[in-house]
């Protein structure tokens, strides 16, 4: 991917204006793990999970009461759309989907190296969820209904509920999230997904080319399901439009928390600290707050940061605050905040990277200070 080709993401959930150098707080380290491959991570009950590259693809890791484990799951071709949750029981559990195809998964960036933390959903088909149990290491898969044709992918479960993203043959290429209660295990709920265009900008009729929605990410609690939402249509402006999307549990309400499209960047000469790409990462639903990573390029992809946008479904409030260090993946538990901090980036890298000869580190950080943004978030495309 040249740089004078590359397409990249602007945000519009919050103003940062520009970034010479990261900015904030020190980050008070801890390092749990080192990763030499970029993936999702999630933490909850005292379990934090990521994938890892083993012979024959991936493996699960867990760190659990100061100790790094693998966990006893077969391996995927790709890493695990993992999530730490809890069963019926309140016992914690990881959830992940299995597949005949697997959908590949990209990194976090401009890199494009072995690993990642966001799915490509089309890429893959046939998926079930699983759900391994901590306490038995018992891997088991839930009786959710599962129509010829569909693939289910990024499932969260909270007391037994499971919450995924649906691909089905009825929905075209519009990805679906579906809510499943063991209590009822015969009815699927759809809830809210993500904006797709109504209308194709030029054209009086149905659009030519059909909107494309799909599942990148989810993340749930007991209030919010959170997922980080991509579009294609020909009403986006831009390339790789996203939206961080929030459905509230009780009332059903569905709210943008974040949004960003695509622009070409770096063709000519920029002011410096100009920024020149966004990159959104998975959200973390944290009671009724999501929290979402965004790494920035700039200084034509020699300089990069991260900021932290935080957003509060009900109030409808969204702020962000600059992270000390580039970070390129966050997992919460309690007031614990992990992230997925790289190194510097090597010499001519478009992004920072997780790889073998510059490994990324698994660590506790400090969440920087916040600042309430006045501008709430459009979509991004025109209607």
């Amino acid at each position: 991917m040249g740089r004078s080709t590359v397409f990249a993401l602007v945000a519009t959930a919050f103003l940062c204006g520009t970034l010479a150098a990261p900015a904030g707080a020190e980050t008070t380290k801890t390092t749990i793990a080192t990763v030499d491959a970029e993936t999702p991570i999630s933490a909850g009950d005292g379990w934090l999970v990521w994938s890892v590259p083993v012979a024959g693809g991936w493996a699960l890791d867990a760190y659990h009461h100061g100790t790094v484990s693998q966990l006893p799951v077969a391996t995927r071709p790709q890493p695990f759309d993992a999530s730490v949750g809890t069963n019926a029981a309140g016992a914690p559990v990881v959830t992940f989907s299995r597949c005949p195809r697997t959908p590949t998964m990209r990194d976090v960036g401009e890199t494009q190296v072995k690993g990642g933390a966001l799915l490509e959903p089309r890429s893959g088909t046939g998926c079930r969820i699983h759900v391994l149990t901590f306490s038995s290491e018992h891997e088991t898969r839930p009786a959710i209904p599962d129509p010829a044709g569909t693939s289910d992918t990024t499932p969260a479960m909270w007391h037994g509920q499971v919450t995924f993203a649906r691909r089905a043959p009825g929905h075209g290429q519009v990805w679906q999230i579906m809510s499943w209660l063991p209590q009822t295990p015969r009815r699927v709920v759809t809830l809210r997904h993500g904006a797709i265009p109504s209308r194709c900008p030029g054209e009086s009729g149905d659009c030519t080319r059909p909107a494309h929605g799909e599942v990148e990410a989810l993340a749930r609690n007991g209030q919010i399901v959170t997922f980080l939402w991509h579009v294609e249509s020909p009403g986006v402006i831009g390339e790789g439009a996203w939206e961080v999307r929030v459905d509230q549990l009780a009332s059903g309400r569905s709210s943008l928390a974040a949004a960003g499209f695509g622009h070409e960047a770096c063709t000519g000469p920029l002011a410096p600290g100009e920024l020149e790409y966004v990159w959104p990462e998975p959200p973390v639903a944290a009671s009724r707050t999501v929290l979402f990573a965004q790494l920035e390029g700039f200084d034509c992809f020699t300089g990069f940061g991260s900021v932290l946008g935080s957003y509060l479904a009900g109030a409808e409030r969204a702020s962000s605050g600059k992270f000390a260090n580039t970070v390129l993946g966050l997992a919460k538990e309690g007031s614990t905040l992990y992230a997925l901090v790289p190194g510097p980036a090597p010499a001519g890298a478009d992004s920072p990277s997780c790889a073998p000869t510059d490994p990324c580190s698994l660590e506790r950080v400090t969440e920087p200070t916040l600042t309430l943004q006045p501008a709430a978030p459009t979509p991004p495309f025109s209607e």
